[in-house]
């Protein structure tokens, strides 16, 4: 029998996490596939950040966040605070409601995350997260040698 490749194996957990995580952000308000539950999860670690800040964190590029940003405070979940530090740009917030949503997707990526590791030992567990930072180390190295 033929081995699956890591990129098939990759593309097989990606199609099923969508098909897991996207009802239930759906039925929070959220866009699956938009990083808006990131971005509650990010602000919700470490809140009044700038916008950059949040981008970085969440891997989003700027276009992006803003869009999310934009949704998100319609949404009421969270709110631009001048930057004391700096009068050019904004600390992004969650908003009390912002931040019980929060919490719900803190249990969703719980719960998946439960679901994903269930009957795998937890040493094959720390092994799986070393090989997959180094695929994702590997994908940022060679990325950034395209752009260069």
């Amino acid at each position: 029998m033929v081995q699956p490749t890591i990129r098939e194996l990759l593309i097989r957990e990606e199609k099923a996490r969508k098909q897991i995580i996207a009802p239930l952000l759906s039925n929070l308000g959220l866009t699956p596939g938009q990083g808006q539950g990131s971005i509650l999860m990010k602000l919700l670690q470490e809140d009044r950040i700038t916008q950059k800040e949040l981008s970085d964190r969440c891997r989003l590029d700027v276009a992006t966040m803003s869009r999310n940003i934009d949704k998100l405070g319609d949404m009421g979940f969270l709110t631009r605070e001048l930057n004391p530090n700096c009068r050019r740009s904004f600390l992004i917030c969650l908003t009390e409601k912002g931040r019980v949503e929060a919490h719900k997707i803190k249990d969703v990526f719980h719960q998946f995350d439960t679901v994903i590791c269930q009957n795998i030992a937890e040493e094959d567990l720390a092994a799986f997260r070393s090989v997959l930072t180094q695929i994702c180390d590997n994908l940022d190295s060679y990325k950034d040698s395209c752009e260069s």
